[in-house]
């Protein structure tokens, strides 16, 4: 099962990247757009698991987590990775850094490590809207209005999520949803 471990965003966030999406395509950059179904901040991606792996790092989650504090996220600007010829590679949303999300991240990564993941230390929260295929000429200039308001996200859980590929885009399920009971 193709597994990963995220953050749900709320559908502030989804209307943005939507709007984002519509005006690059309108501008002929060409990618393979996230639906707005599917839009959240990856934590971990797993790769292909068994079912019963990910229920056992399900239920690890669980008992590490009860006491994590709630706390809010700000998704804060758009941006992209570059690419080796410097054109973007992915599109994203990037997410402050925040103290929480770091010791969130932390703590998933300690009981990942249990189960023989290796993951990095440092994590670059984003949101990913799209995996770039082609982009214009000036494309720079084409992308310098795509500014917004910060757009504040409650965080009171993750999720693992399996995720099946089709021909029509990944089809994300919720496997299981660790709450926090921290407050």
């Amino acid at each position: 099962m193709r597994t990963f471990i995220a953050i749900e965003t709320n559908q502030k966030v989804k209307d943005v990247a939507q709007g984002i999406i519509e005006k690059l395509t309108r501008r002929r950059f060409i990618a393979t757009w996230v639906k707005s179904e599917n839009i959240h901040l990856t934590l971990f991606f797993l790769g292909e698991i068994s079912e019963d792996l990910a229920s056992q790092i399900a239920d690890r989650l669980k008992k590490r987590l009860l006491g994590f504090p709630s706390f809010h996220l700000e998704v804060e600007k758009f941006g992209y990775f570059k690419g080796r010829n410097g054109k973007p590679r992915v599109f994203w949303l990037g997410v402050k850094k925040d103290q929480r999300l770091s010791a969130l991240y932390r703590e998933i990564l300690t009981d990942l490590r249990k189960f023989s993941f290796d993951f990095q230390e440092d994590f670059s929260p984003h949101i990913t809207v799209g995996r770039v295929k082609s982009v214009p000429p000036k494309w720079r200039s084409l992308m310098m209005d795509l500014e917004y308001e910060p757009i504040i996200v409650s965080v009171d859980k993750v999720n693992i999520y399996s995720s099946k590929l089709t021909p029509g885009g990944p089809i994300y399920n919720i496997f299981s949803e660790i709450k926090f009971e921290g407050g």
